[in-house]
């Protein structure tokens, strides 16, 4: 079966499917009158884009290029595109909660309006010791756990020593 665009008399525009290129057309599912074949436009280059989404626009006067008054044009014209978009593929929208937390615990996963807050800290704070778990131990030194410096440091009366334990004031 092949799909072929066609155009009653009525002005109706429709898709049918048919069984080969020389079948004849068939009739409109709209008002029943004779239609033709039309041209099917094909495009041949280029590629599909969502467009922006809103995690790309600019966040700050800086990034808006100062209010420059030419893409403060081009970002509203791209929310408002990405908004067309988003009313008829609801999907592409993402979480649009507000975000309560988003340090600490939560920076890798953020809290928004709506969690549970107590199953949140809890996936947070299991997450952050499986984290560092991970991490591979070092070795803490002798001296206070840091490294040794060559450079000078102050002791508790205010003098400061050198490497090599000479003070000087």
């Amino acid at each position: 079966m092949i799909l072929y665009d066609y155009r009653c008399e009525g002005d109706h525009r429709f898709e049918a499917a048919v069984a080969s290129m020389s079948s004849p057309a068939p009739d409109c599912p709209d008002c029943g009158s004779s239609a033709r074949r039309v041209l099917t436009t094909v495009r041949t280059s280029g590629f599909a884009s969502a467009g922006h989404s809103r995690e790309d626009m600019p966040k700050s006067w800086k990034g808006m290029g100062n209010g420059n008054r030419d893409a403060v044009d081009y970002w509203r014209r791209s929310m408002e595109k990405r908004e067309r978009l988003e009313e008829r593929h609801p999907e592409l929208g993402g979480d649009r909660r507000p975000i309560l937390a988003h340090e600490g615990i939560f920076r890798d996963r953020p809290l928004r309006a709506g969690d549970d807050i107590g199953a949140s800290v809890q996936a947070a704070v299991t997450a952050e010791k499986a984290k560092e778990a991970a991490k591979p131990a070092t070795a803490t030194l002798a001296g206070g756990g840091g490294p040794p410096s060559s450079g000078p440091s102050v002791t508790a009366t205010g003098s400061s020593t050198t490497a090599g334990g000479a003070a000087k004031r």
